[in-house]
């Protein structure tokens, strides 16, 4: 492969993951806004494993925490593919979606949870999977 187009796949690459980080603080912004706002749900997030109270889910808080998210699943990926160039993607893959399923236990199993709110804070997770996952893998290279 040459330099030049090596370069390119590199700018290609980081343009689809930047946009990708992008698109999930968007469409957490988004979901929140119309459960919110549209929907009048009171989004509540569980204050911890096995907890029976809640905390109010603000914007910023779905902001931030999609951001940060998306960065960690994109430095985990640029490490992997240092380290372990030929098998990145593969095992990228397998812990991006064993955290995502790993996530939705807050949600799906979380006392002091309306549906609507459940149901929410599923879609949100979800949501994000969807977007990083084929984003992320998309300029990795094949085991």
């Amino acid at each position: 492969m040459s330099a030049k187009s090596t370069a390119t796949r590199t700018d290609s690459t980081l343009r689809v993951r930047a946009l990708a980080v992008l698109a999930t603080v968007a469409a957490g912004a988004l979901i929140w806004l119309v459960a919110g706002s549209l929907l009048d749900i009171d989004l509540r997030v569980p204050d911890g494993p096995g907890s029976t109270t809640t905390t109010e889910l603000v914007l910023p808080a779905v902001l931030i925490g999609t951001a940060v998210v998306s960065l960690l699943g994109w430095a985990l990926l640029a490490l992997l593919e240092k380290v372990a160039a030929g098998r990145a993607r593969a095992v990228w893959t397998g812990v991006a979606v064993l955290v995502l399923v790993v996530s939705l236990f807050a949600p799906l199993f979380g006392a002091g949870l309306s549906g609507g709110n459940r149901a929410t804070l599923v879609l949100l997770h979800l949501t994000v999977g969807a977007i990083l996952v084929p984003a992320f893998r998309r300029g990795s290279a094949p085991a």
